[in-house]
Order: structure tokens, then C-alpha cells, then sequence
């Protein structure tokens, strides 16, 4: 079902219990006014019927019921009875005794002064009346026959205004509903528009204050980031199919060398040489970019547990040295913590390890000493590691790229890399919901800040 009629049949729904509502309060009000004039309709007559009886002498019980036939004021069906002190009935209208009279209802009127009831479709009402020299019983009924009618007429009104009221509101319902959802009808027109070929496409965002608003405002945001995200997936195709067209065109061209014609044993050897170290350059380029693909997956994906930094870092400080036995590192506590759990962090060991592995390989690759440092310390939210060096430094003009995939620093031509390795740890450190920040002078060394929420 279409949002729109969902709208305009809740909305009526609510409009219906309105109307009923207001039907019933109407219906039961006029309905009580209505008794309770006729109630008091049926006291005056029964007042004046005692009054005549009781305390004028010429009234005979004849006479009255004489005048009280050929009355303008007498009502339909109307009965009257009047009953003495020992329930001797004193007067009559009709000939015939109505059911609802018995001693009972007589010692009722009496202890109460007044009794209403209603008896076969008449009201019915018991009043005691004081005479001059004793108290009677006066009980009168009658048909409300106008009344009834007025009020058949106004439950076929309230019914015709109620269903009246329904079909109105389930036309305007569908209009109005119509009628606001035609700004996402639009939106959704101009998005089935956009492809991947025409990302760049965006959605009117409208006077940017209403919902729908916002959603185009949130739905361009989106557009915007999967713009990003198939440039950078574009330009990590490209710049990976280069970086691996390197290593693999040397290997074809020292195969191509080795079998073109005869070398002696030395020649082989070096020709073996040259393919390994192209076939080590592969591998490590293979590695990175799996290294990259993994820190870009979901997060949901890795198991994350609470671990201590400092163990971590001298995981990675081993790890490194065990692979590159002139690389120096030192580790120490730049603040020494007072309580266990302002190093303990939530996160995976194995990206986490990856990550401090990256940053000490580089602090050391491109340092002429082969040296780094690493310093432990906190603050009120995050677990802080300084990575420090006295390399070659970052210009200014290349620190807002080195994160970039296969970004090189101009004066790291010389050194052997990918630049794959800042792009894993900038991912790795974002799945940690942490923070990286860099310091670098060229010439005097750089300090990589890397800020993990602790527990």
C-alpha cells in the first residue's frame, strides 16, 4: 500500500473517533435534557393533579378526571394515580391499574420524595406530596412521543454527519497526502536518474529546512561520499595495476635476457639475483595492498578486545628488529600511568601490531642512523604513541597527501617503497575510532602522534 493512503486511512481513523466521539456527547447530552424536561414535565402535571384533588374542595375526583381528559397539557398516554397515607388509591385518570404499581414503589416515593423510572417505553416518576392535613403518593407516566421522534432524528443526523464526515476526510486525506509526498516523489524521480556513470548528479535540496529537505541534503552527502570512494577505488586501480606492471615487465625482461642467449655461470647467477630481488619487490607490493584491502573492510568484521598497549608496541618494536636486524628502536613511558587501565585499549591485536609496524619500519628506513623512538603516554581520553625519528623529513607541501595509497614524498625517490604503508595505518587508526597527527621538519625528522580512546 502506498504511503499516501496509509496516511489519508490513519487520518481518518483518527478523525472518525473524533466525530464519533463527539456524536456520542451530543447524543447523550440531548438525550438527558430531554428526560429530564420531560421528567419535570411529568412532576408539574403530577403537582397539579394532587393540588386540585387535595387541597381545592370543588374538585371532585370526577370533575378532575373530566378536565383532565379535555387538557391541553396533558401528555401522550399520560396516567396519573394518587395514593393516601395507607396506600388507598384516591385518584385515577385511566380505568385500567398500571403494571409498575405495587406497595413497594409507594414506600420508595414515600422514604425518598422523589422516584424516576422508566416502565415499557414511559417514564415514570413518584413524587410525595405534602396536602394540608396528610401526605399522598402521587405517581404519573406518559409516552414522550415528540421527543422520541426529535430524538430519532438526531441520531439519523449525527449517523449522516458521521459518514459524511468519514468520506470528506478520506478524499482530503488522499489530496493532502498527495500533495506533501509529491517533494519525495520528486526526489525519488531524480534518483532512479543517477547511475554510476553520473555520480556527480545531486537532488534539489529544496528550501533546505523541512524534512524532505534534509533528506536531499543527506542523500547528496552520500552521493558525494561514493563519488569519493569510486575515484579513490578508480585511482587505486590504476596506480596498483602501475606499481605491479613494474616489478612484473623486469622479470619478463630478465627472463627474455636469460634465454636469449648463452651466458656463463656468473651471468645466470646475477640474472637469478636480479629476479629475486624483482620477485621481493612483488611480494612486498602483493603484501601492502592486502594489507590496505583488510584495513578497509568493515569493522564488524575483526574481533576487538580489551589489549595494553605498551604490549602491543613492544610486539611491533620485535617484530621489526627480528626482520631488519640494523634497525634500532627504544621504547619508554613518556608519562609513567598510576593506574592499569589508562594503557588498556579496546581494539585488534593483529591490525593494531600491523599498524606500529608500519610507522617504526618507516621512522627507520628513512632515518640515515636507522633509529626510532617510541613514547608511551596518556590523557583523560586517549592512550597516546609518539613514533619519532631524525630522518629525512616531510616537506609542507606533501603532509596533506602521505596518506593518499601509493603516495611518495619527492625525496624518498631514492628509497625503496610503495607508500602503502601510511594508508593502512590511517585506516587501521580510523576503525579504532583514534586520531593520527604528524610533525616533520625536512632534514631534522618527523613525529607520527597516534590517539586511541582507552578504557
Amino acid at each position: 500500500m502506498q504511503i499516501r493512503y496509509k496516511i489519508a486511512i490513519q487520518f481518518t481513523i483518527i478523525v472518525a473517533i473524533i466525530l464519533l466521539i463527539f456524536s456520542a456527547i451530543v447524543f447523550l447530552r440531548a438525550e438527558n435534557q430531554r428526560k429530564k424536561n420531560f421528567y419535570d414535565r411529568l412532576q408539574a402535571r403530577s403537582n397539579t393533579t394532587a393540588r386540585l384533588l387535595v387541597d381545592v374542595q370543588e374538585f371532585t375526583p370526577r370533575l378532575l378526571k373530566l378536565m383532565d381528559s379535555n387538557s391541553s397539557l396533558r401528555l401522550s398516554d399520560e396516567e396519573v394515580f394518587v395514593y393516601n397515607f395507607r396506600n388507598e388509591l384516591l385518584y385515577a385518570n385511566v380505568e385500567k391499574r398500571a403494571d409498575y404499581l405495587n406497595n413497594h414503589l409507594l414506600e420508595m416515593v414515600r422514604k425518598e420524595g422523589r422516584v424516576t423510572f422508566e416502565s415499557n417505553q414511559r417514564q415514570v416518576i413518584g413524587i410525595l406530596f405534602e396536602g394540608k392535613f396528610d401526605r399522598f403518593v402521587v405517581l404519573a407516566s406518559a409516552t414522550d412521543s415528540v421527543g422520541i421522534e426529535q430524538k430519532e432524528n438526531l441520531i439519523k443526523t449525527l449517523a449522516i454527519g458521521l459518514l459524511s464526515g468519514i468520506l470528506i476526510t478520506i478524499a482530503l486525506g488522499v489530496f493532502f497526502a498527495s500533495q506533501a509526498l509529491k517533494p519525495i516523489q520528486s526526489v525519488n524521480e531524480e534518483i532512479s536518474r543517477i547511475t554510476a556513470h553520473n555520480l556527480k548528479k545531486r537532488l534539489d535540496e529544496g528550501n533546505g529546512k523541512d524534512e524532505i529537505a534534509a533528506l536531499a541534503v543527506n542523500f547528496n552527502s552520500m552521493l558525494h561520499r561514493l563519488e569519493m570512494a569510486f575515484i579513490q577505488q578508480k585511482q587505486f586501480v590504476s596506480q596498483a595495476s602501475h606499481e605491479l606492471r613494474t616489478p612484473l615487465a623486469a622479470l619478463k625482461t630478465e627472463v627474455q635476457v636469460g634465454l636469449d642467449e648463452e651466458y656463463s655461470a656468473k651471468e645466470y647467477q646475477q640474472i637469478l639475483k636480479n629476479i629475486l630481488n624483482d620477485t621481493e619487490r612483488l611480494i612486498q607490493l602483493s603484501n601492502g595492498l592486502l594489507q590496505l584491502a583488510k584495513a578497509t573492510d568493515d569493522g564488524e568484521k575483526f574481533i576487538f578486545e580489551v589489549l595494553r598497549m605498551e604490549d602491543i608496541l613492544l610486539n611491533a618494536q620485535q617484530s621489526v628488529q627480528q626482520i631488519h636486524q640494523d634497525y634500532r628502536i627504544t621504547f619508554d613511558f613518556e608519562i609513567i600511568p598510576e593506574e592499569d587501565n589508562l594503557t588498556l585499549i579496546e581494539g585488534n591485536q593483529v591490525l593494531l601490531e600491523n599498524l606500529f609496524v608500519n610507522l617504526l619500519e618507516n621512522a627507520c628506513k628513512y632515518s640515515a642512523n636507522k633509529q626510532a623512538n617510541i613514547l608511551l603516554s596518556f590523557d583523560k581520553k586517549y592512550c597516546i604513541v609518539k613514533i619519532q625519528d631524525k630522518g629525512i623529513g616531510i616537506s609542507k607541501s606533501d603532509l596533506p597527501n602521505i596518506f593518499n595509497p601509493f603516495y611518495r614524498a619527492r625525496n624518498t625517490n631514492n628509497i625503496k617503497g610503495f607508500g602503502v604503508g601510511l594508508s593502512v595505518a590511517k585506516h587501521i587508526i580510523e576503525l579504532h575510532n583514534g586520531i593520527i597527527q604528524v610533525k616533520s621538519k625536512l632534514n631534522l625528522g618527523t613525529e607520527f602522534v597516534v590517539k586511541i580512546p582507552h578504557q
